[in-house]
């Protein structure tokens, strides 16, 4: 087992920037409308957070492959949006989150630019507000400029809590076994969160 727990680790380490890079395209899809809803994003970042704590992962390189990530999948969502415009809310495939849509194009009306920010910790109805900016007709440098700034702002916040929460055990080494723990205990919730959000958004039979 230790034996195990070690090549893993060193698994990471040796590509680390593959692990980045997957990170990133995990939080592109987070950005996107339906596709966003079945990220467990939280455990993913959270689970990113420990691993810089343990030194597997350098924390510049995550911060910055993770908010090239969720800025592109947000500038997606923003120019779906604008090629959808407000008949969006009358396709098929949003014919069942027409109230989270209506609520994202009413947020984003009433808050603007702030919208945009705070939107990424408002969970389900996250994806849709950069489409909603979009649908709404918001200013293209307005959008692209506060999704710029506030990417990396979101990642450094979701990032520290696991950071912190490992630093704060003495865990500042590269630790196998807390390595292996914290990879499983991810993967497993990561597919328990997917599994369940899958049968909600499954349409349910008469």
């Amino acid at each position: 087992m230790d034996a195990f727990l070690q090549s893993l680790h060193s698994l990471v380490v040796e590509h680390r920037l593959l692990v980045c890079a997957i990170l990133a395209v995990v939080t592109l899809l987070e950005a996107l409308m339906l596709v966003g809803v079945l990220i467990p994003i939280m455990a993913v970042m959270l689970t990113a957070g420990a691993l810089i704590a343990t030194g597997s992962l350098h924390p510049v390189e995550v911060i910055v492959w993770c908010s090239v990530g969720a800025a592109l999948g947000d500038a997606i969502s923003y120019l779906m949006g604008r090629h959808m415009g407000a008949w969006a809310v009358r396709h098929p495939v949003l014919a069942k989150h027409r109230r989270t849509v209506a609520r994202a194009r009413l947020y984003t009306r009433r808050y603007g630019v702030l919208a945009l920010a705070v939107a990424r910790y408002l969970g389900p109805l996250r994806p849709f507000v950069p489409m909603a900016a979009g649908m709404t007709r918001m200013r293209d440098w307005t959008f692209h400029a506060a999704n710029t700034v506030t990417a990396p702002v979101w990642v450094v916040s979701v990032l520290a809590p696991g950071y912190l929460a490992a630093r704060n055990l003495g865990y500042w080494k590269p630790d196998p076994m807390l390595l292996g723990t914290l990879v499983a205990g991810a993967l497993l919730l990561v597919a328990t969160l997917a599994l369940v959000r899958i049968n909600k958004a499954a349409p349910s039979k008469a």
